[in-house]
């Protein structure tokens, strides 16, 4: 099996974002697009599901997230980015983003970006969301 870099994922949202992007779509201003590795190695890539109301629109990472845990069984997330705009640049998840993100990847790692050479870095979802609500065990 090829392993998969994050490199990968940056360019199969990028190329996501290309092929949807329009800048006349004004219901929802930007198109955001995600990819996500999951543990078993498939990727899934989407878009956001935007609306004309804004406040009720649907995250691309969540959707990747909805269609990995759709497709596998045990569907645990290994890393995982977001990207907007043409060219394409990744982008920091939203809290809600966070928190589907340790619930489906406790260990996973996030694409953020960064001023270095590359601009992004990879980032340890447990970094990004200390202090983390969970279910008291029973």
């Amino acid at each position: 099996m090829t392993k998969i870099k994050p490199e990968d994922l940056i360019k199969k949202a990028g190329d996501l974002i290309k092929k949807r992007y329009n800048p006349d779509f004004h219901e929802h201003h930007t198109v955001v697009a995600a990819a996500v590795l999951s543990k078993s190695g498939k990727v899934y890539t989407s878009v956001n599901a935007g609306t004309y109301q804004p406040s009720i629109a649907t995250c691309a990472e969540i959707v990747a997230i909805g269609m990995g845990n759709t497709a596998e069984k045990d569907f645990e997330i290994d890393t995982i980015v977001a990207m907007r705009d043409v060219p394409p640049y990744p982008i920091s998840p939203c809290g809600k983003c966070r928190e589907y993100i340790s619930d489906y990847g406790p260990k996973a790692k996030v694409v953020m970006p960064a001023d270095n050479k590359k601009g992004w870095e990879l980032v340890k979802i447990a970094d990004l969301i200390p202090g983390k609500y969970v279910k008291k065990e029973q």
